[in-house]
């Protein structure tokens, strides 16, 4: 019967252990993705905020 309850507790401290890595390497995954997510949109918006900069500066040397 000590031999089961050991076994159990062995058994249960393997599981945690396994859970709390797996959790960890989904959580460094998760942010990876996310921060690839933020790097787009800010380069796209780059994109567009200096388009349209530009095209105000080419209205502006235009009406000179």
């Amino acid at each position: 019967m000590e031999n089961a309850r050991i076994l159990d507790a062995r058994l249960r401290k393997i599981i945690s252990e396994v859970s709390l890595r797996t959790g960890g390497e989904i959580k460094k995954n998760l942010l990876g993705d996310l921060g690839e997510c933020f790097q787009t949109a800010i380069e796209e918006y780059s994109r567009r905020e200096t388009t349209r900069l530009l095209k105000l500066l080419k209205k502006a040397i235009e009406k000179m």
